[in-house]
């Protein structure tokens, strides 16, 4: 289980307004590129629309755009990822029966409308026609069953298989209408649909690992998208080629190829953008940030991520039981102060659970930070002088620095926190099995996008480790039952209500320190355009076009 790391994709507060009714839309691909800087403390970042005098130039020959990543994918399958790194790649390859605009709204893509039952339990998509795999063969309801049945199949182990735990059938009405059948009411179907996991890939590859188990789905991508693998050099770089026969004629492949380099380090990764050998600088620090920004050869793109950033508290430790201490551990983090030294003021303060771009998300009051108020609620609950901790965190810079932060806020209340840095492989380990588990670092943005999946594995009783994220084992019987109601509503307002309460519960019961919602800060050449970055720091380049 990836502790708090969060599967990397999500929607916005406008996701799925008619959710519950038949609803069709464009079925086009986000056009348009970046979430804008807005209020963040950087220069304001050139626009990434290239000049009206270059607009109107002879259109040039397509050329190679080449990203710089910090690693390389795991897989190509994408029903067997949960890294961004992965998904980023694949996002050129491979197409959903939804997809997400800019602002994380699913609309249609291989199919052209939805539509679902009245309780909530079958979604019915009608399909694209006249849509082909790079392969050759077509697509239609066959293949999209083939595929569910594929990931949810034990024997398969496939990495995303509990992650469509929630359906319990896929039926086939004719070739171009599937009903997806859910194993109990589920407002939440959509949105996970409209993950990258739910791409579809061919029938015949699925059909030949059925029959050859050496098969390697993994190095062998075929989907729908606007281009198609060409290959994979390790620890060097993947390369994708147009695809000729893409069904969009208005969004075909642009570039002559997408090159994806891992480079592990940031620091080499903006040298490579400033000496041109790459184009696109994914996870640009932010020290670097204003820097970069200032230089007219370059666009950066700020906004707000998914993530949400915290100090999990285990609940059966004698210490933390009493709410007023872990209340007071809340203030007395200056969460401003922490943005400011460690982001470099590119965040802002977390007041919840899930990010201000979730779906569902709703406002909560911030735990001001208040020292003297803090050292008030330790003396009620009987710890006037305060108690030794150990914080747990990932061995990287970031992680390390904000652990450092709140160790020493955490002192100037008397709460002497000493910190221990982990591989994070070892540290999820250790989470999951509790494994003298105190405080600990965490960081978790939602798969799906939406309040349900940035919620209940982290606070839900039946989601305690190591079959979910709930490390903290943290239990209240008036969240759960919110949760559980809410996801079965099929009234879309009675659902976020609920959802809202679990919040404002949560908040008040504060089971984490709540820190801040880091900005997602991606860098390109100003020679680049159409790229998007979304909210989970994805970065959508398959309509890219280098000029």
């Amino acid at each position: 289980m990836k502790k708090g790391r969060g599967l990397h994709i999500g929607l916005s507060c406008v996701l799925l307004v008619g959710l519950l009714a038949a609803c069709s839309a464009p079925a086009e691909k986000p056009k348009e590129t970046a979430t804008a800087g807005s209020g963040t403390p950087a220069s304001t970042p050139p626009s990434s629309t290239p000049p009206a005098a270059t607009q109107t130039e002879k259109k040039a020959e397509a050329q190679t755009i080449t990203l710089a990543m910090e690693a390389e994918p795991i897989s190509l399958d994408p029903q067997n990822v949960t890294d961004g790194n992965s998904i980023s790649v694949q996002s050129t390859m491979y197409e959903g029966l939804l997809t997400f605009t800019d602002k994380m709204e699913p609309v249609p893509l291989l199919a052209t409308e939805y539509k679902f039952n009245d309780n909530a339990t079958e979604l019915t998509f009608t399909l694209r026609e006249g849509v082909t795999f790079h392969d050759g063969s077509p697509f239609n309801a066959d293949v999209v069953k083939a595929n569910l049945d594929f990931v949810l199949d034990e024997k398969n182990g496939l990495a995303r298989r509990n992650f469509f735990s929630f359906i319990k059938e896929v039926v086939v009405k004719d070739p171009t209408h599937v009903t997806i059948v859910a194993t109990s009411p589920n407002s939440t179907m959509l949105s996970y649909l409209a993950h990258p996991a739910a791409s579809m890939k061919s029938l015949e590859v699925i059909k030949k690992k059925q029959a050859d188990p050496n098969f390697n789905l993994d190095r062998t991508p075929v989907g729908t998208g606007p281009y198609k693998f060409s290959e994979w050099k390790d620890n060097q770089y993947v390369k994708v080629v147009p695809f000729d026969n893409y069904w969009n004629k208005d969004l075909k492949a642009k570039a002559e190829s997408i090159v994806y380099k891992p480079v592990t380090e940031a620091s080499t990764r903006i040298n490579m953008l400033k000496a041109g050998e790459t184009d696109i600088v994914t996870k640009l620090p932010t020290l670097n940030a204003k820097e970069i920004a200032s230089d007219s050869k370059f666009n950066v793109f700020t906004g707000p991520s998914l993530n949400v950033y915290y100090v999990g508290i285990n609940m059966r430790e004698k210490k933390y039981q009493d709410k007023k201490v872990r209340q007071a551990m809340n203030y007395a983090i200056n969460k401003d102060d922490l943005i400011a030294g460690v982001l470099d003021g590119y965040g802002k303060v977390a007041d919840s659970p899930i990010a201000p771009n979730t779906y569902g998300y709703a406002q909560q009051k911030v735990y001001e930070y208040n020292p003297d108020l803090a050292k008030k609620l330790l003396s009620e609950a009987g710890v006037k002088d305060g108690f030794e901790a150990t914080l747990w965190t990932r061995n990287s810079s970031e992680f390390i620095a904000i652990a450092e932060n709140v160790a020493m806020q955490l002192g100037k209340v008397g709460i002497k926190a000493k910190v221990q840095a982990f591989e994070s492989g070892t540290l999820f380990d250790m989470l999951d099995n509790n494994k003298g588990t105190d405080l600990w670092i965490g960081r978790w943005s939602p798969g799906t996008g939406e309040v349900d999946y940035g919620i209940r594995p982290n606070f839900h009783t039946k989601s305690f480790g190591p079959a979910n994220n709930n490390s903290g084992f943290y239990s209240n019987s008036q969240v759960d039952k919110l949760l559980d109601d809410a996801i079965s509503t099929a009234n879309k307002d009675e659902s976020l209500k609920k959802y809202a309460e679990v919040q404002k519960i949560i908040v008040e019961d504060a089971p984490w320190v709540f820190l801040h919602v880091p900005e997602n800060v991606v860098a390109k050449t100003s020679n680049v355009s159409n790229v998007m970055v979304l909210p989970s720091d994805t970065v959508i380049v398959d309509n890219a076009e280098k000029k």
